[in-house]
């Protein structure tokens, strides 16, 4: 669950963005941020030690873009989760990005640890919290965790585990196969029929400010498939490799300059 909010305090902002296949300075989305937050932003990247070239390129467009400090915190145990060094990064960062190849890779190292705590904490005081790649998938409460391969939701196809919890309201998909993007939302979103499925381009991302709006970002679309008045399912009687019926879904293809109201629900 996201930490609560102290009184006149705004939450800070949740950037899921897809994976990066333009390389460094190229989209703009890390500019658009730093102009959110002000000049020269102290950033703190968090990547398992498996993921530390991902990081690599991740510092230099960071850098390139602004950023006027970067460090970087390798968790190989989960002890380094409890690391001063790393808790004093945070705590004294203006922007979190979590990098991850796989998000369960990065999310047994942080869940439940001091480090976890602390990021919810410093993003409900206003700290700005990105994920990129499979490291979109860990911010919220819900994350995928898996999938396998297919553009029609099937029992099994998809595997769900606890994430950060930034947010309890979304479930990100960030990336894979984008022809099985539908397929994967869609078995998530029978399984928990709460949350709003988000899925994310490469080189895109999703502003998602204090106000809850999100704001589409970069030379991609975001997918937002809404389950709030699902009608009949059969995710309860299906067998462990069925198809999975789902109806009544509302389904928005968004782009650079799009918002939508994530608190009411509707594109703006």
């Amino acid at each position: 669950m996201p930490a609560r909010l102290a009184p006149d305090q705004s939450r800070g902002y949740l950037v899921p963005l897809g994976v990066s296949v333009r390389g460094a300075g190229q989209t703009g989305i890390f500019k658009r941020l730093f102009a959110i937050l002000g000049r020269r932003p102290r950033v703190a990247i968090i990547a398992a030690a498996a993921d530390e070239t991902l990081a690599d390129d991740l510092d230099a467009r960071l850098v390139a873009d602004g950023a006027g400090h970067v460090q970087r915190i390798v968790l190989a145990q989960r002890a380094d989760s409890e690391a001063q060094a790393a808790l004093a990064a945070v705590e004294h960062g203006d922007l979190v990005v979590l990098c991850a190849d796989q998000p369960l890779r990065l999310s047994t190292l942080l869940g439940g640890t001091a480090l976890a705590r602390l990021l919810r904490r410093r993003n409900a005081d206003g700290m700005a919290v990105a994920g990129i790649g499979a490291g979109a998938s860990v911010l919220p409460e819900h994350m995928l965790a898996g999938s396998t391969q297919g553009s029609s939701p099937r029992m099994g196809n998809v595997s769900l585990a606890p994430g950060l919890g930034l947010s309890n309201r979304l479930l990100i998909d960030q990336g894979g196969a984008g022809a099985d993007r539908l397929g994967r939302l869609l078995g998530a979103l029978a399984l928990n029929p709460f949350v709003l499925g988000i899925g994310i381009d490469a080189d895109t991302a999703a502003f998602i400010g204090p106000d809850n709006v999100l704001e589409v970002v970069g030379v991609g679309s975001v997918t937002v498939v809404d389950p709030t008045d699902v009608g009949h399912s059969n995710a309860a009687d299906a067998g462990p490799s069925d198809p999975i019926s789902i109806t009544n879904l509302r389904v928005h293809v968004l782009v650079h300059g799009s918002r939508y109201d994530l608190d009411f629900r509707r594109p703006l």
